[in-house]
């Protein structure tokens, strides 16, 4: 079921249309026989204040349904935002104008490319990539030849901890996108859907009409609300998705070179 929230919008809409068109047929199923059931037994029906009982059930387990999506995509939100400033601040110290380390700059350039490009378009962090994993390799390589090189101890330490940041907000990315979704809620949020319109179709077996009526609008209701959570399930991928060119470089190295030259000028 995961592959579905990766769908495009129209797609995901069309399977829950579908779904929900096969509770209806459940349900019209269902208040055929209780109607039969009326006719024979007046008494063995369940009475109207029943059907909130179940349609509760129902409306918790999408509201804790949504209560994840929410708080996951929050969390994707946070982890992008101290992955992208330890990625700068690394950036920064890598730089010409201050410690000119180019085997520093070039890993980190590769690690920008590794994950934007295979780790978060391609594999949609549900698994690390290779060429991430090699790209901070050349990082602690270049940080550990800093260490041996005359730079000072405080600003070697300030680039261990920002690396550290980087890897424990990467780790982050990943875990979120590995266990962004629950099947098991979703198989409940269903379930509920058929049970909640059979239930439907229960209480209204002496008025077979109106059962029909208030099943196809609580099965409307139904659909519009799991397809509009649906979109936002998977914080990296599908309509709702974290873009990862929340990573990129904002500022070319060109146009850092540039401001800088521009900056002495002017002093």
């Amino acid at each position: 079921m995961q592959s579905i929230f990766t769908w495009a919008p129209l797609t995901i809409l069309l399977v829950f249309v579908a779904c929900g068109l096969l509770s209806v047929s459940i349900g019209l199923l269902a208040l055929k026989y209780f109607s039969y059931q009326l006719r024979r037994n007046p008494t063995s029906m369940p009475v109207a204040a029943f059907l909130g009982t179940v349609a509760t059930a129902w409306a918790l387990a999408l509201g804790f349904a949504a209560a994840d999506v929410w708080s996951i995509n929050s969390d994707a939100s946070r982890s992008a935002s101290a992955e992208r400033s330890s990625l700068s601040r690394l950036e920064g110290m890598s730089a010409e104008d201050a410690l000119n380390s180019t085997e520093l700059h070039d890993a980190i350039k590769a690690y920008r490319v590794a994950v934007t490009q295979v780790e978060w378009t391609r594999q949609m962090n549900v698994k690390p990539a290779v060429e991430v994993e090699r790209a901070l390799q050349h990082m602690r390589v270049a940080l550990l030849k800093l260490a041996e090189s005359k730079v000072p101890y405080p600003i070697v330490s300030q680039l261990v901890q920002d690396f550290d940041e980087l890897q424990d907000a990467r780790n982050d990315r990943l875990a979120l996108g590995n266990s962004s979704i629950n099947n098991y809620k979703w198989y409940l949020v269903l379930c509920l859907t058929v049970i909640t319109t059979i239930v439907l179709a229960s209480t209204h077996a002496d008025r077979p009409r109106a059962g029909i009526q208030a099943m196809l609008i609580y099965t409307f209701t139904a659909v519009i609300c799991m397809w509009i959570l649906a979109l936002h399930v998977h914080p990296y991928a599908g309509a709702g998705r974290l873009d990862a060119s929340v990573l990129k470089q904002r500022v070319s190295q060109e146009m850092h070179y540039e401001m800088m030259l521009k900056d002495k000028h002017l002093s």
